[in-house]
């Protein structure tokens, strides 16, 4: 089988001409999950999490029990600070390889990254309902509201410019 000087790049850590010859190797030979899997982890190898992700999706895609594509994908996630989609894809595949130490740590380690996204994203969507609102009338009179319902109550020729508010209340 021609490996395009795939592993002999690799093995010299020659990151750049690896990326050249996994390309090479998806020319020729478009479907082989290994080299979207080997590519994504040449990107990986030099610290481009986020260029990593797409390949290591379609070797996925392409062998859905292609289990180091996976393991490698949920650690892309996780540098890159998706903990949530991190976690999944080590859930996902410790689900077919139970065995698997580096899926096991992940998802232990991973578990508190999740917890602490999700409550953050929580509290990110709260903040958003609590919205300044200063309303010009016509008379010049100013007013200042802290809920959009407030200010629908206003009379209709009432100027509203919304502006979020921090999650202290202070302005």
């Amino acid at each position: 089988m021609n490996d395009f000087g795939v592993f002999e790049a690799m093995q010299k850590g020659d990151w750049d001409g690896a990326i050249t010859a996994c390309q090479k190797a998806l020319l020729a030979q478009p479907t082989n999950a290994k080299w979207h899997g080997y590519l994504g982890l040449c990107h990986f190898k030099k610290n481009q999490f986020d260029k990593a992700v797409d390949p290591l999706r379609r070797a996925i895609l392409l062998d859905p029990e292609f289990v180091d594509a996976g393991t490698k994908l949920a650690q892309a996630f996780d540098r890159l600070g998706r903990y949530v989609e991190a976690h999944q894809t080590a859930e996902e595949f410790l689900r077919l390889k139970p065995s698997d130490r580096t899926l096991q740590g992940l998802v232990y380690q991973l578990q508190d990254h999740r917890d602490k996204a999700q409550t953050a994203d929580w509290e990110r969507t709260r903040r958003l309902d609590h919205v300044q609102v200063r309303l010009a009338s016509e008379d010049g009179e100013s007013y200042v509201m802290k809920t959009e319902t407030e200010a629908k109550e206003m009379p209709d020729k009432a100027v509203i410019h919304f502006r979020p508010v921090p999650a202290d209340g202070l302005i």
